[in-house]
């Protein structure tokens, strides 16, 4: 739970920059160099990537993502693990992104590959991407360390996409994924108070995972999840 609390803090520095700065943060002019420099590397493959993780992190895709993460852990009856992640995807994508944007109200950057209206910050598809990746990382303790890893390239990959695309401001990206890693890490915490399904360096390595844990594989005898 306090990495949880760690990555919400960091996100709330970045968001109060906009309120001492008067809707100018002090990092616009990193901002700024980083879309400068994401246009020149624009070309026919990237492009159609970043368009694909577009789709993949708008509404329907979204929707689709949670439940193929969801419906096997209902299926197996983990049910506090599912909850966990399609609570965690909608507190953070269904409420806290829509709000925030509204309370920020940030411009977007101009040169953009496609159409967006909204406030740019922060960015929701960054925090969708962050939000899913860490809420697997906690619902799956086989190999932890790969799992993470995996997590965060797929974040790492959504946040690219969105500057790639001049739809978002780096800052927005980096709010949205220390948004939506906040937000799963304190569901985590929650679910599992002990911290027993928390990868140890040991258990990340080998891929050994606690016992009995509420985020932990199910099984006859043993706690429903």
């Amino acid at each position: 739970m306090a990495a949880g609390a760690v990555s919400l803090t960091a996100f709330a520095v970045l968001t109060a920059a906009f309120a001492v700065g008067g809707g100018h943060p002090a990092y616009q002019g990193l901002d700024a160099a980083v879309t400068a420099e994401a246009l020149t590397t624009r070309g026919a493959a990237l492009t159609w990537l970043a368009v694909l993780l577009h789709h993949l992190g708008g509404w329907p895709w979204t929707g689709v993502l949670v439940a193929a993460v969801a419906v096997p852990l209902l299926a197996v009856r983990r049910w506090p693990a599912a909850l966990l992640v399609a609570g965690s995807w909608l507190a953070t994508s269904a409420v806290l992104v829509p709000w925030l944007k509204h309370l920020v109200d940030r411009a977007r950057p101009v040169e953009q590959l496609v159409p967006m209206a909204s406030p740019a910050f922060p960015s929701g598809h960054a925090a969708f991407a962050a939000v899913l990746g860490m809420a697997v990382v906690a619902v799956v303790p086989r190999h932890r360390g790969w799992v993470l890893a995996g997590a965060l390239v797929w974040t790492a990959l959504m946040a690219w996409s969105r500057i790639y695309l001049g739809v978002h401001w780096f800052s927005d990206t980096l709010a949205g994924a220390l948004l939506g890693w906040g937000v799963a890490l304190l569901a985590w915490g929650i679910a599992d108070p002990r911290g027993s399904a928390a990868p140890s360096p040991a258990s990340a390595g080998n891929g050994a995972g606690p016992p009995d844990g509420p985020v932990s594989d199910g099984g006859a005898g043993r706690r429903p999840d």
